[in-house]
């Protein structure tokens, strides 16, 4: 099969003829028919973040058709639409048990990430990862369940604590920001979004968000107050710069929340009074859990949500979309891998 294989970190992907994976009696061969691209795409080929072992195929916004079920699977079979939950686990731990599975203490693999994904003709997973993708979702769309939609859903469900008449500030209106404030307008939250890009702000207005405002600037405190007069109830934070968190921290109520989704080589600029006296919540958001997923799924089989996709490109380009995304694009960008019936 064709596959898109890093060899070397810092260097560009190599379009290469591989073998096509070998299933176990528990594990679906996927073909792959689209596959998004993020932030952690640009980490892995930096090294920074996760290291996977070398040669990798990248690729953990995939969605597909079933080509192969193992001995042992019941609940798929060939011809199935499908979209992975990338979290490979033990399914034993107190994170399992208690479905916070992204957790798992002895987790196997992130699919695409620390172990082969779907820059490829086709993937492999373990069947219990793999969720039906209803008929009516495009394939293009389908793969960003599996990072993009989820992780906004787990964040804004799950870990933003918010609710009706909540005022939220969502920083970094990419392709994951864009769902979130969906997700916050859903709730009948008021939001307010918070970007560098002017292009990004038109999007958030179109999205509904209540008010917008160019990140960085010294006015943001005071612009942001306009809406909330002592600070938004909650921060949810899609880009983890010192920057995005210093916007995080000039906008957040004392007794605020502020949830990190992005991930970046910093420090929180915080001191420990500040967060002490003004009594912060802290709080990570990784990815989402399997309930979390079905959510997701539904939300877009019914519409409730829209991902922006931007640029799409064939697999030979899958280097060229990395090049897009590392310059700035205002939704996702996604490779269309096989167009098959």
């Amino acid at each position: 099969m064709k596959a898109a294989v890093l060899y070397q970190i810092g260097k560009p992907l190599e379009l290469r003829e591989v073998p096509v994976p070998q299933i176990s009696k528990n594990e679906v061969l996927v073909e792959t028919r689209a596959c998004g691209l993020c932030g952690t795409d640009l980490h892995l080929m930096e090294g920074f973040a996760y290291v996977p072992e070398l040669p990798h195929i990248m690729g953990h916004e995939p969605s597909g058709i079933v080509k192969a079920v193992g001995s042992g699977v019941e609940y798929l079979r060939p011809g199935d639409r499908v979209v992975p939950h990338l979290f490979i686990t033990c399914g034993q731990c107190w994170y399992c048990r208690t479905g916070r599975e992204s957790m798992c203490a002895r987790l196997k693999g992130i699919i695409g990430v620390t172990v082969n994904g779907a820059f490829a003709e086709f993937f492999k997973a373990p069947a219990e990862n793999l969720f039906k993708l209803p008929d009516s979702v495009p394939f293009d769309e389908g793969g960003l369940l599996a990072d993009a939609i989820i992780t906004a859903v787990h964040a804004v469900y799950d870990r933003a604590n918010v609710k009706k008449g909540s005022v939220v500030a969502v920083i970094g209106i990419g392709g994951v920001g864009q769902v979130v404030v969906q997700l916050l307008k859903l709730i009948d939250a008021k939001v307010v979004s918070i970007s560098r890009s002017e292009e990004k702000l038109t999007i958030a207005r179109q999205l509904g968000s209540d008010k917008v405002v160019k990140a960085g600037t010294k006015t943001l405190k005071e612009e942001t107050r306009e809406i909330a007069s002592d600070g938004v109830d909650c921060v949810i934070d899609c880009v983890g710069s010192d920057e995005s968190m210093e916007d995080a921290l000039a906008c957040v109520k004392r007794c605020g929340r502020i949830v990190m989704i992005g991930e970046e080589r910093v420090l929180f600029p915080a001191d420990t009074i500040t967060v002490a006296q003004h009594e912060l919540e802290l709080v990570g958001s990784r990815n989402g859990t399997r309930q979390n997923m079905r959510t997701s799924i539904g939300l877009l089989r019914d519409r409730k949500v829209k991902p922006l996709i931007s640029k799409t490109f064939p697999l030979n380009d899958v280097n060229k979309a990395l090049e897009s995304l590392l310059i700035g694009v205002p939704g996702r960008v996604v490779v269309g891998v096989s167009q098959r019936t």
